[in-house]
């Protein structure tokens, strides 16, 4: 009777366990620095709207790691080596030169299993977005907040900020007028000193414009961003339902580099 239970018990787990299977899907890849050195330990984390995990993964001492990821629509995908991270490393004696901040991917599509390699130096390519302009030049603008580690230790330096704390709720915050004598949180370097490169579905595309402009905070200070226009690649792919922009950041004052992606769903239209 016991071994009958026991094969039971058994029959019912494998739907259970099958369905989980179909619920997810293998995302594997590999961590580098921008010379192809492996990064060991570092964490591969999938976030929700709130920036809370939802799932995290560490590479080997090859900087390649795997992860069972539940199908869905993820707000981010971050990766770093914690130690490394600039809000930590401060805090540490490792030396300033090693102090890194975070590769991100926005917006991350987990529908399939896919190779996601990363890259991470001292820039950040923050809050990227992609969207059209209806009836505008047939183009994409790319939103992104390049943020340069080199220039943020720099600022702070200089400013002395009480408090680096942004991204506080902001529903019962009245609208100020903005302050004619605002200052400026430079942590992105200006036009003449950026260097952005463009690639959609894998395919480089020329950047037409290279905009700067003013990000507030609040009324009293503000930060610089960029929108980039890029044109639309020549070989339309259409394997996938969403589009997969990469942007690559060089600081060409101090060296700073970083990456990131987006995905972008494709258009549907009503028939």
């Amino acid at each position: 009777m016991k071994q009958l239970f026991a094969i039971l018990f058994l029959f019912l787990l494998i739907p259970a366990g099958y369905a989980q299977q179909q619920d997810s899907v293998t995302i594997r890849g590999r961590v580098t620095d921008y010379s192809g050195q492996p990064i060991d330990s570092a964490s591969i984390w999938w976030q929700n709207p709130q920036f809370d995990d939802v799932i995290e993964a560490i590479t080997g001492k090859d900087g390649y790691y795997t992860a069972r990821v539940p199908k869905g629509k993820y707000q981010n995908v971050g990766s770093i080596y914690l130690p490394s991270y600039a809000h930590v490393a401060m805090k540490s004696s490792l030396p300033e030169a090693e102090h890194r901040l975070e590769f991100w991917a926005w917006d991350f599509i987990a529908d399939r299993d896919t190779t996601l390699n990363i890259r991470y130096h001292r820039m950040e390519a923050y809050g990227m977005r992609v969207f059209r302009i209806p009836g505008a030049m047939p183009a994409y603008q790319i939103y992104v907040r390049p943020m340069s580690l080199t220039r943020f230790y720099r600022w702070m330096k200089e400013a002395k900020p009480e408090s680096l704390v942004h991204g506080e709720k902001i529903g019962n915050i009245k609208q100020e007028k903005q302050d004619k004598k605002a200052k400026e949180c430079q942590l992105a370097p200006r036009p003449e000193q950026l260097k952005a490169t463009v690639w959609i579905d894998g395919e480089e595309v020329p950047v037409l414009m290279k905009q700067e402009i003013k990000e507030y905070f609040d009324a009293n200070e503000y930060g610089n961003a960029y929108l980039l226009t890029v044109d639309f690649p020549k070989l339309r792919k259409a394997e996938l339902p969403y589009h997969v922009f990469k942007v690559e950041l060089t600081d060409l004052e101090n060296g700073d580099r970083g990456e990131g992606l987006y995905y972008m769903e494709k258009e549907t239209y009503v028939k």
